[in-house]
């Protein structure tokens, strides 16, 4: 489930300029493609995790898988650009499940190894992630925009099947059952433990798929990089993230986690703010570019991945909801920068470059606040 929550984005970003060639519309209109499916991402997660830990992880999530199938068919089968942003809203409902629960069963069902693991997951996740465009680039030159969306339908078709054999049937240890509403929520955003480090793993979530969403643009028709070196610059940003989260469980266990979240959210402020300088002072060469937002993606493993497993246990009984909570945070708030960024955005590397910078400042607030009172 988490490999499909990886690609589900990112194999069909690089075919961006063909479906608006296809559909005949603007950059606005095509990154509908991604706020939309946002969207529903983000509302049909704020009631996975009440569902789950009432109705058991393992029913919502092959009900999602399910939705995300027949949008994947609506999408490979588009005949209108109206059509394919049904399907990508059919296949951001579905999406909600997987994602979000599969953290809180890591959380839930493997206390020991809640960080090793969480940051296995977002790894594999990251990976595919750099892997998708890659995969979508030769997949779009070879047999076209549609084909993407053929290989997420088969992809979630093989999730399903395992999520059928493979899930647990029993529902989250939990002495009580949550009602089905907001209010469940309030507990969470009443405790500091859970909003500082929730608001660092959002706000990088946020950076990172504003620029990826943005990237196919800006890359291949305003640096005129080709299809295939793009797919390999966006494939290095994601498999950076993706090789120190598999690591980064070692290296907490080897240094201490205390010690690896200082010196690693150091280095994401650094790259960041240097990824904003870098837009002000000096033309953008796609290499160089991409070098800084290789080191800035690196070195936010660390930080985001031990905020995460922070913040699922900030409230007890509560990994389902904090996880639906924080992927419909991470969305909503992703979704609105795609379309102001798209809004502002002058074919320069200028829009970007303010936002990675912001970000930048804003980590470094949030993480000596985290390590200050040690939330």
């Amino acid at each position: 489930m988490n490999i499909l929550a990886g690609m589900e984005m990112d194999i069909f970003t690089p075919s961006f300029p063909e479906i608006m060639d296809a559909f005949s519309v603007n950059i606005e209109q095509v990154q509908l493609t991604l706020s939309v499916n946002f969207t529903a991402y983000a509302l049909a997660t704020l009631w996975v995790g009440p569902l789950a830990e009432r109705f058991s992880s393992k029913n919502i999530a092959i009900l999602s898988l399910v939705l995300f199938s027949i949008g994947s068919i609506f999408c490979c089968v588009a005949t209108s650009f109206s059509v394919l942003l049904v399907g990508r809203l059919l296949q951001g409902l579905g999406m909600s499940g997987p994602n979000a629960l599969s953290y809180a069963i890591v959380y839930e069902f493997y206390p020991k190894h809640r960080t090793k693991y969480i940051s296995i997951l977002s790894g594999l996740n990251a990976l595919m992630m750099g892997a998708a465009p890659v995969f979508g680039s030769y997949l779009n030159l070879w047999l076209g925009w549609r084909s993407n969306f053929l290989s997420l339908l088969i992809l979630s078709l093989v999730a399903l099947a395992l999520a059928f054999k493979c899930l647990p049937k029993q529902k989250s240890h939990q002495h009580t059952v949550p009602e089905l509403g907001l209010k469940t929520y309030l507990p969470l955003f009443k405790s500091r433990r859970f909003n500082y480090p929730a608001a660092l793993v959002v706000s990088s979530a946020v950076c990172y798929f504003v620029f990826v969403g943005i990237a196919p643009i800006f890359y291949r028709e305003d640096l005129h990089v080709s299809l295939e070196a793009f797919g390999l610059y966006q494939g290095a940003l994601a498999s950076s993230y993706g090789l120190m989260c598999l690591f980064g469980g070692a290296l907490c266990k080897r240094f201490g986690e205390d010690t690896c979240f200082k010196t690693s959210l150091g280095l994401y402020c650094l790259f960041g703010i240097l990824a904003g300088i870098y837009g002000f002072f000096l033309p953008t060469n796609p290499l160089v570019l991409t070098a800084i937002l290789i080191g800035w993606s690196f070195s936010c493993a660390l930080p985001v991945n031990i905020s995460y497993t922070r913040a699922l246990g900030a409230v007890k009984g509560a990994s389902a909801r904090a996880s639906g909570i924080l992927i419909t945070f991470r969305l909503v708030f992703s979704a609105i920068g795609l379309q102001i960024i798209a809004h502002f955005y002058n074919h320069t590397y200028f829009p970007l470059a303010v936002m990675i910078g912001i970000e930048g400042c804003l980590a470094l607030f949030l993480g000596r606040r985290i390590i200050k009172r040690r939330y």
